[in-house]
């Protein structure tokens, strides 16, 4: 890391969720969601990215299939 007076942030991202930014004398991303603070070198970003990107997907198919089970379970129990 480079001494304080060095760093120079730049604003990459930001919107009701959190802000994310580069300090480019470090390489590193810093992520602000809330109260959490996570720091990651640049190269990671893509990494990280994808992870949640896979994540949010899974999230989305986990709720249809769950949605559909239930449903087909209602309909065959005859359940209201």
């Amino acid at each position: 890391m480079s001494p304080k007076n060095q760093h120079s942030r730049i604003l990459l991202s930001k919107n009701e969720s959190g802000a994310v930014g580069f300090c480019e004398a470090c390489d590193v991303v810093e992520m602000e969601i809330g109260a959490i603070s996570l720091r990651v070198d640049s190269l990671s970003l893509d990494l990280l990215s994808r992870l949640l990107n896979e994540a949010a997907q899974c999230l989305k198919i986990l709720k249809v299939e769950k949605a559909g089970f239930i449903q087909t379970a209602l309909t065959e129990c005859n359940l209201h």
